[in-house]
């Protein structure tokens, strides 16, 4: 006869919710900067500190809080970014929102940003939608919510623009913004007397031969406590309303999310209106200076009718001397490289330039000697670095332990695999082991990668190790090839005495003289 089982209960070493306060907060948006949208932006901030202040059993973190800001793209909300940066720390268990257009209205950017949460252990309750995370089941309603906000945004933006566009149309469109060297009135634009001698001043220097770069130069050295930039340099430069002209649609954000503006390259009718408000400078002036700077542009393209495309060494090769970058040159046909410092300042750069050919040749006269000599170049000098950073740090070495594991790990998984396929292991046992085990890879992978940035001596020898790899894999060539350049130099400098120089993404360099060795 069998003996009567026992049942013996083991009572939980924790206790209940009760016992510690979860760790509260809320996030609140509107979207509109209007009075109306801020009172409900104001009140629902007070809302929830009030709320959450007041229940025992929550313990307030932090509100969380975008005002003025679209909900169809997460990048652009620096609140809400704060929000899933401390939802990663830890240091949230859930989190109050309104609704789920409150939260986002890109219903795949809200999925993720859920299934984030969770994996962190934070869950979010919608009030208004009667959701809560935390005892969701399936996503199903979430994405459905979400799903409907993102139809909804999307609508409003296709009406706003209708409607903007029919302004535009009967010239009734009203200015949202200012450009530099004016101000916004009931009237339209109205001159700013200093700053619209700033845009004179602009307008001036470009006129007497000065570039983009050496303008910037000029405003920053003169105007400091303002903000300068190329691209503002530019646009004050291209732009219409300085002739008091307007031009408008020249962006415009297509019916997908996210909302992001592009400039309308003729998917739309521009709008162009002449003598909307009082000019800055003529239109002598500004004709002018279009012309030179599309004289300028057609001075660095092709002039056979050829398609215009970026050579492969743009923004690849710099002056030694002076540290400039080398710009691009056609002279009879053939493409050369020349210190972008010649001809624009006074201080004239002496650094030779350089055929496009000829930086090509160099390459492959720098590769294979690299590669005929890479034990003695290459091998040797990981090995000392190695040998002095096992010193410095006392033999702790994260990265190869981390390497050790994945292979470990990617191992498993092929095993997994294959009995898998041999109908040994069934589709549920598969996927749930094999996901166990790419989530670690993941965060193995991400850990290292951290270390990487983090430590600069083992980013210099990660670097220094592909670079083994690759000339070790790579035969010798005969032609220039552009993968193999990008996978192992970084940027090319020309010497002053015209030797060509390549610096490795590991910070070696390696010189040659295509008369001589490397």
């Amino acid at each position: 006869m069998n003996a009567a089982r026992e049942i013996r209960v083991i009572q939980p070493t924790k206790q209940g919710d009760s016992a510690e306060k979860i760790r509260v907060a809320a996030y609140c948006r509107v979207s509109t900067d209007s009075s109306d949208q801020l009172n409900s932006f104001y009140a629902q901030v007070k809302y929830y500190t009030d709320y959450i202040r007041n229940n025992d059993g929550m313990q307030l973190v932090d509100i969380y809080a975008d005002e003025g800001i679209t909900g169809t793209a997460i990048s652009k909300r620096d609140d809400f970014k704060r929000l899933v940066a401390d939802v990663k720390k830890k240091k949230i268990d859930r989190v109050l929102v309104k609704s789920v257009t409150r939260f986002a209205r890109n219903s795949l950017e809200c999925i993720e940003t859920v299934r984030l949460f969770k994996s962190n252990g934070t869950s979010i309750y919608f009030e208004n939608d009667n959701i809560d995370t935390e005892r969701m089941n399936s996503e199903m309603i979430l994405f459905i919510k979400s799903a409907f906000a993102q139809g909804e945004a999307i609508s409003a933006s296709r009406r706003m623009a209708v409607a903007n566009r029919m302004k535009m149309a009967d010239g009734t469109y009203n200015l949202a913004s200012a450009p530099f060297g004016y101000r916004l009135s009931e009237n339209g634009l109205v001159v700013e007397p200093q700053e619209a001698e700033i845009i004179k001043k602009i307008f001036e220097l470009y006129l007497s031969g000065m570039g983009d770069c050496l303008i910037l130069q000029y405003l920053k050295e003169r105007y400091s406590e303002m903000s300068w930039s190329m691209k503002r340099v530019s646009y004050i430069l291209s732009n219409e309303r300085y002739i008091g002209d307007c031009l408008l649609q020249k962006r415009f954000s297509p019916n997908v999310l996210p909302l992001t503006p592009k400039t309308n390259r003729g998917e739309l009718p521009k709008y162009y209106y002449e003598g909307t408000h009082e000019p800055i400078v003529s239109k002598e002036v500004f004709d002018k200076v279009q012309s030179m700077r599309k004289e300028k542009r057609d001075r660095y393209t092709r002039n056979d009718g050829k398609e215009i495309r970026k050579e492969f060494f743009t923004k690849k090769v710099y002056c030694r001397h002076c540290g400039w970058a080398y710009s691009k040159k056609w002279r009879n046909g053939e493409l050369f490289w020349r210190c972008r410092k010649q001809g624009t300042t006074a201080d004239e750069c002496r650094t030779p330039p350089q055929a496009d050919s000829v930086l090509r040749q160099a390459f492959i006269k720098m590769f294979n000697t690299l590669k005929q000599n890479s034990r003695v170049v290459i091998h040797e000098t990981l090995l000392q670095l190695q040998t002095l950073k096992m010193k410095v740090s006392g033999g702790r070495d994260e990265i190869i332990e981390i390497d050790k594991e994945l292979v470990t790990l990617s191992e498993q998984n092929r095993i997994y695999s294959e009995l898998f396929a041999q109908h040994i292991l069934d589709e549920v046992s598969y996927y749930e082991q094999t996901d166990k085990l790419k989530n670690k890879m993941t965060e193995l992978r991400s850990r290292r990668l951290k270390i990487l940035n983090d430590d600069e001596e083992e980013n210099c020898l990660e670097h220094l190790r592909k670079l083994e790899r690759v000339v070790t894999d790579t035969e010798f060539i005969t032609v220039f090839d552009e993968k193999l350049f990008d996978d192992i130099v970084e940027r090319i400098f020309i010497e002053e005495n015209g030797g060509i120089s390549f610096r490795m993404h590991c910070g070696l360099e390696f010189k040659v003289n295509m008369e001589d060795g490397l």
